[in-house]
């Protein structure tokens, strides 16, 4: 091949290179990360970033007494005077415990496949109420749902509701029952229990111990996770939506997530009036979780500020409310791990400065 014949095919593979890096230049702008935006979002450019600031202390005084429930069992914490004093359960020992319930003074906990019943004082034993793989509240506040879960898919959920009050050693059990499989309780509501059903007639509906029929509330998808019940009103939150629903009227409404929040974690507790649902945000690409508060008069979620980083993973629950309905406590996490404490009308949230035992997060309860 002579020597202009061989430059042919060279300058056509250059005029084809040429062409490409051009045509990758003029689509730079559609293919390059975008510039920084805040309201977007996006991360922007790869620039040194500043460690979240520590929260602040709590200095003020609670008045609130704490009892945590972790896989070491429990723990009792004076707020105001940072003290942290064990309660020993027996039992092997869980990742987490199956969540703590307050009843009528005191805390019913179930750990190593057993309910106990605690006052929260320091040295006193717990009193054991009976095998259970975990517990519900019942609308009485002096009794509890007590639910085993026995691995026989047609009784899979064996349920007894004893009282917890009112006698020196539990009482025989006020209902029995048994659930299948498709038929998981999730809490306590008025005339029975409220069911995760799942196949013909899913969604959440009312068990009557009584009589075993059911009365269909909502539809949803299963599995769903109910935050909590107050009276006739439920709260549930289906993948990261939270809905706030009426059992009565069997209606139901959509709370929308606070300003820059992606949604809601499966956690909360409604204050002991009924009249607002503390929650949890879910975790966001550019946003970290917090605590939320929503008032049921309006439905609307407002993010309270200094509590990011609150958690609602391996806890049950992992929000809890002050018996007088004007302090919430949280579990949170950065920088650190420990307690968020938050007084209804204050600016900010703040931190219980002690350490947490356990080395997941505990459960929750006031005393």
């Amino acid at each position: 091949m002579t020597g202009p014949a061989r430059r042919r095919p060279l300058l056509a593979a250059g005029v084809v290179v040429v062409a490409a890096l051009l045509a990758l230049r003029a689509a730079a702008p559609l293919v390059s990360p975008p510039p920084a935006d805040a309201e977007a979002g996006w991360p922007g450019p790869a620039l040194p970033v500043a460690a979240p600031s520590r929260p602040a202390e709590l200095a003020e005084a609670t008045g609130a007494r704490l009892l945590l429930g972790s896989e070491d069992g429990l723990f009792r914490v004076d707020v105001d005077a940072r003290t942290v004093h064990p309660i020993p359960l027996p039992g092997r020992r869980f990742e987490t415990d199956r969540g703590l319930i307050r009843r009528d003074g005191t805390v019913v906990a179930v750990h190593g496949g057993t309910a106990w019943l605690s006052t929260g004082a320091p040295g006193a034993p717990a009193t054991r109420l009976g095998p259970a793989s975990y517990a519900l509240a019942a609308t009485d506040p002096r009794r509890v749902w007590l639910v085993e879960e026995t691995g026989d898919p047609e009784r899979w959920f064996r349920l007894r509701e004893v009282r917890v009050a009112g006698a020196a050693a539990p009482a025989r059990p006020l209902a029995r029952g048994t659930l299948p499989l498709s038929r998981r309780p999730v809490a306590a509501a008025p005339g029975g229990l409220l069911l995760d059903v799942v196949g013909p007639g899913s969604g959440l509906a009312v068990w009557d111990p009584a009589t075993g029929r059911l009365r269909h509330r909502f539809d949803t998808r299963s599995p769903v996770t109910v935050v909590a019940v107050s009276g006739g009103t439920v709260a549930w939150v289906e993948a990261t939506t939270l809905h706030l629903g009426d059992l009565a009227g069997a209606r139901s409404r959509v709370v929308a997530a606070p300003v820059g929040s992606p949604g809601f974690a499966p956690a909360g507790a409604f204050s002991p009036d009924g009249r607002v649902l503390a929650a949890v945000t879910e975790v966001g690409f550019a946003a970290r979780p917090a605590l939320a508060l929503v008032r049921l008069d309006r439905g609307q979620a407002v993010r309270v500020d200094g509590s990011e980083g609150a958690l609602a993973d391996r806890c049950s629950p992992c929000v809890a409310w002050a018996p007088a309905g004007d302090w919430v406590f949280f579990n949170r996490l950065g920088p650190g791990f420990g307690i968020g404490a938050y007084r209804l009308g204050h600016p900010s949230a703040a931190t219980v400065p002690l350490d947490v035992p356990g080395s997941f997060p505990p459960s929750l309860q006031t005393l």
